[in-house]
């Protein structure tokens, strides 16, 4: 669907130089929105929509240890848009092997109401919104 290379940082890593759960997520949400941004919706006119995104449960499955310096990929295998925005995404090493896999669920959300919505109908025409 797409697919975007990035290297593990000082930022990602733990004591022991290995990814932690939580940058595999971080970079889950900014592969979402680079979805979004190359489908017309980038984050200032999310802004000017008034819209936000509100992060929800997630699934994490690490077959492999991502390492301090290492380049890797992340493939966002499936991405549903509607009320809710169900991702997910898998990472790989520059031996192409499948190192975690991340699924995300996602919220619409109003930041003028400070509440969380229904998918917004001029999104939504945008995206094929079929159950995957």
């Amino acid at each position: 669907m797409i697919c975007k290379n990035y290297v593990v940082t000082g930022e990602d890593v733990n004591d022991f130089m290995v990814m932690e759960n939580a940058s595999y997520i971080s970079y889950t949400v900014r592969l979402l929105y680079h979805f979004l941004f190359q489908n017309g919706f980038s984050k200032e006119k999310l802004n000017i929509l008034n819209l936000d995104l509100q992060e929800g449960n997630h699934v994490f499955v690490c077959h492999k240890d991502l390492m301090f310096t290492e380049h890797f990929f992340i493939e966002l295998k499936h991405c549903y848009i509607a009320d809710k925005i169900s991702i997910k995404s898998s990472f790989f090493n520059s031996k192409n092997e499948c190192c975690a896999e991340v699924t995300k669920e996602i919220e619409w959300f109003d930041s003028l109401r400070g509440e969380v919505i229904g998918a917004p109908k001029q999104i939504l025409k945008h995206f094929s919104h079929t159950a995957p």
